[in-house]
């Protein structure tokens, strides 16, 4: 009797732990099936999803156009996944005095955006002033690290030299804004210093991501094409090289011209320069790195 109490203690505790090997095995199992459904395989990590964001430019330049942007940011602020707007520049018509009350008015309804906003400079609010350093003044006053008004993610980096100019880095795209402006120029020393500052920073900036990031969007608000592109090219030449070690496409976004261009102007075919429509409309631009080409544009995204 005491033989056969010990063999049946001993059958239960042999049962008991191969029920606890099989449990250990299908619970490792079901969390192991479960990892493998959730965000490992099946959804692309944060870093490879497309970004889409709001380009805006070349206004208010009169009442109307001044309507037609509040228009546009209350239609913005409830209708669209943009997760930022940049402006282009040129906040006035050249023509009209760089008085002190038109960038604080503008400024006040680009405050308005719901989602972050970024600016750059434009000639006419700087360059094409009868003072252009008061414009400057004006400018920095109410522009300058605009973005600061809305918190934002990514870290942004400002150049030392040109505190104006900034970048980030989201999702594998590199996105920089440059002191970029056209009309005439006042000091030819200056000028040179500018873009040359300006192209040397585009390539410290791609050398130091270049194996971090798919692509590239660069805004400016000059058009450095047509509108006398000897008087850019130390700038150009050195955004084109630049451009073109990086080997991974490149959307450059201007304003300027007030009508919509899309193309390839140089020889590097991983450059697309755009020019947006100004005025009181708007385009929501899409870049997303899993597609060979990684840029997408619609114009009609708050109609």
């Amino acid at each position: 009797m005491p033989y056969n109490i010990a063999s049946l203690t001993f059958k239960k505790s042999r049962n008991i732990i191969w029920n606890l090997i099989i449990l250990m095995f299908l619970l490792f199992s079901c969390g192991e099936n479960k990892g493998s459904g959730s965000n490992t395989d099946d959804v692309p990590a944060d870093e490879s999803l497309p970004i889409t964001f709001t380009a805006i430019g070349d206004v208010p330049y009169n009442e109307e156009q001044r309507l037609g942007l509040i228009d546009i940011i209350s239609k913005h602020n409830t209708t669209t996944d943009s997760e930022f707007v940049i402006h282009v520049g040129d906040i006035k018509p050249g023509a009209i005095a760089c008085d002190e009350e038109v960038y604080l008015d503008v400024a006040d309804i680009l405050k308005t955006f719901k989602v972050p906003t970024f600016i750059v400079l434009g000639d006419n609010e700087y360059n094409d002033c009868e003072d252009p350093e008061q414009g400057l003044e004006y400018w920095n006053k109410y522009f300058l690290h605009f973005n600061e008004n809305w918190s934002f993610e990514p870290q942004i980096t400002y150049q030392t030299e040109r505190p104006e100019n900034f970048s980030w880095v989201k999702n594998k795209v590199l996105f920089v804004g440059l002191n970029l402006v056209g009309s005439q120029v006042h000091d030819s020393i200056e000028w040179k210093d500018r873009l040359t500052q300006n192209g040397l920073w585009v390539k410290t900036l791609l050398e130091d991501q270049k194996n971090m990031v798919d692509a590239m969007v660069v805004f400016g608000h000059a058009n450095i094409v047509e509108a006398g592109p000897e008087k850019f090219k130390p700038f150009t030449d050195l955004f084109r090289a630049a451009s073109q070690s990086f080997g991974k496409p490149v959307l450059m976004v201007q304003g300027d011209g007030h009508f919509w261009i899309k193309n390839k102007p140089w020889p590097e075919q991983n450059i697309t320069r755009l020019q947006i429509d100004g005025r009181d409309t708007a385009v929501k631009i899409t870049v997303d790195t899993n597609l060979d080409y990684p840029f997408l544009f619609d114009r009609n995204f708050l109609n």
